[in-house]
């Protein structure tokens, strides 16, 4: 294996060296491996959600096994929970991830760690940096044996993806794929011997990720074709496990066309795994159980192998990496490095990800402070909170380094752009890049929290417009009409897509749930209700207080007065049809509308 690492290492550099592994031979199964019927999770009709549950509990039913192997994958760029909303409520990460693993290996366990791969979810210089303190993680903190190589992973430039695992120095590759080669530095496949046995692991990227993938320094053949030249290589080993970057049924047919291994890791499944495996059993009657690693990083599977009066057989528990499991310090000093790496590349100028763009309005973000003059409640509410208790929106810049409620304020985030985009004004927060005049270093106080116009928009062309009719100057009242509605967010949009920006399901789980954006809501809520805005502009139309023009604002307003009054609906929108189709009598439907409201 070393040699294999070594020939990869050498090619890299331009020598070209190459390895092959030598067939062995063949090896029947354990007809009675999915024997057990007592405590095995196979069959694991009691085994239940671990949120009740503390680190001691882990899988304590068992006894000790020949070895169990310890199965991740799919990580997808998430090498933390966000800790947002709280570490408690949040499940995955690398540091609870070692931690489970360190458990296990202080019980005298053999563990045999497996990954699934797919480690990014994007392109960049943030994701190749996230890459390479992963495979840090995994290889230097973790010592994996086996790492695949998903299809994201594999999207990113190949040169520079072969020079990260060239870089993990761990004295052999772990990194493994039947059907991909990257610059001959990936095994087609793996023994490792544990607890007595040889294990025999494997991997596949499913045919219809193959496509996307094609680059220079990556050769690929089709799944079935890499494991029938694999197959005959891992024959003699006692225990086998393939893994599968592909979906559930083609995961399914590949053990029915393939009936020699044990296990068939599964990057197959939308959400958390399942809390059992699925036994796929073949033609010729071989079982093999499927596991499926789930999303996100969020769980491990274990796989223990146990024997006893010469039968084997193997039981499963899936684990939820939730807050009681406490965090590596190992993978800490790893985590650190990155933000720290992060941190110097920002300062300098040279985190290429960090490229600004002309936010799609046209206008420029002023800060929150800006907004404060004429809009001084909604302000004081934004700053201080609902109750008075503190802004959750304006204490989010802080939040990164200084956040009460978040155990992992030991390292600052506040040059991350995954963390940033969020907990400052004006940066894109799916994409994760600013805004020309959004946030850019800290000193840019007016832009830190989520402001205003993160919700709003930029506000310039609104402020410069209303900064005229301070001073008294003539205004178009259309215009200045125009950019209020540009401004304008009502409830309704802000429950059903504005606030998930930030507010979504990998970063606010809870924020999803019946009934949540109420709660939430409730500790910021700033504005009068819909049919008191409208009320309060009828009045002052009729008084020539403010000119017809504003009463286009109303349109605005009914999304929410639906949610709010639905009974006033129609009767205003009557009113707006009227309007619309006599505007020269607008202050005689104004004065009608208020009698009939009044009454």
């Amino acid at each position: 294996m070393k040699f294999a690492w070594i020939a990869g290492r050498f090619f890299l550099a331009g020598l070209g060296l190459l390895f092959a592994f030598v067939s062995i031979g063949s090896k029947q199964p354990d007809a009675d491996l999915f024997a057990s019927r007592s405590s095995n999770r196979l069959d694991a009709s009691e085994n239940t959600s671990a949120d009740d549950k503390t680190a001691d509990d882990l899988v304590k039913d068992w006894g000790k096994p020949k070895f169990v192997l310890f199965i991740s994958g799919r990580q997808h760029g998430y090498i933390e929970p966000c800790g947002c909303i709280t570490l408690a409520r949040q499940k995955g990460g690398l540091m609870r991830r070692h931690a489970v693993q360190k458990m296990l290996q202080a019980r005298g366990w053999d563990v045999v760690s497996i990954d699934a791969g797919n480690q990014v979810r994007r392109f960049g210089q943030q994701p190749l940096i996230k890459i390479r303190k992963t495979y840090e993680a995994l290889c230097d903190q973790m010592g994996y044996e086996f790492i695949g190589l998903g299809p994201d992973d594999l999207k990113l430039p190949a040169i520079d993806l072969a020079q990260t695992i060239a870089n993990v120095d761990n004295g052999a590759s772990p990194f493994t794929c039947a059907n991909v080669d990257l610059l001959g530095m990936t095994n087609d496949h793996l023994i490792v011997e544990k607890g007595g046995k040889r294990i025999g692991i494997t991997m596949v990227l499913g045919d219809e990720h193959l496509e996307s993938i094609k680059q220079e320094h990556v050769e690929t053949q089709t799944a079935a074709a890499g494991l029938k030249k694999v197959i005959p290589k891992i024959a003699d080993c006692d225990f086998k496990v393939l893994v599968a970057f592909t979906g559930l049924d083609l995961s399914r047919e590949l053990a029915n066309q393939f009936p020699e291994f044990n296990v068939l890791v599964t990057a197959g499944g939308a959400g958390d795994p399942t809390l059992r495996p699925e036994i796929v059993t073949a033609d010729n009657g071989h079982q093999t159980a499927v596991v499926q690693v789930g999303v996100k990083g969020m769980h491990v599977g274990l796989i223990g192998y146990f024997e006893k009066d010469g039968k084997s057989r193997i039981e499963y528990e899936r684990v939820e990496l939730t807050d009681r499991f406490k965090d590596s310090d190992d993978i800490k000093t790893v985590f650190k490095s990155y933000q720290d790496e992060l941190k110097t590349l920002w300062e300098t100028g040279n985190l290429k990800d960090i490229v600004e763009r002309d936010h799609p309005s046209g206008n420029q973000f002023v800060g929150s402070s800006a907004c404060a003059d004429c809009h001084d409640e909604e302000f004081a509410i934004w700053e201080e909170g609902a109750e008075g208790d503190g802004g959750p929106h304006e204490e989010a810049t802080r939040d990164l380094a200084q956040n009460p409620n978040d155990d992992r304020v030991w390292v600052q985030r506040h040059f991350d752009p995954e963390c940033v985009s969020c907990h400052v004004t004006g940066w894109n927060p799916q994409n994760f890049y600013p805004y020309k005049t959004g946030y850019s270093k800290l000193a840019d106080e007016d832009l830190h929290g989520n402001g205003c116009e993160n919700c709003h928009g930029p506000g310039s062309a609104h402020v410069a417009i209303e900064e005229l009719v301070a001073k008294g100057q003539a205004v178009d009242p259309e215009e200045r009409v125009q950019k209020i509605r540009e401004m304008y967010l009502s409830v309704s949009e802000a429950r059903l897509n504005s606030c998930k920006e930030c507010h979504d399901l990998d970063n606010s789980p809870d924020f999803l749930k019946e009934g949540a954006f109420d709660d939430y809501w409730e500790q910021i809520q700033h504005g009068r209700p819909a049919m008191d805005k409208i009320n309060g502009l009828l009045k002052s139309v009729s008084k020539g207080t403010r000119p017809v023009e504003e009463l286009g604002l109303i349109e605005d307003w009914t999304a929410d007065l639906a949610d709010q009054a639905p009974d006033k609906v129609a009767e205003i929108e009557a009113m707006l049809n009227a309007l619309g189709e006599n505007p020269n009598d607008a202050l005689e439907i104004v004065n009608q509308t208020l009698k009939r409201l009044s009454e």
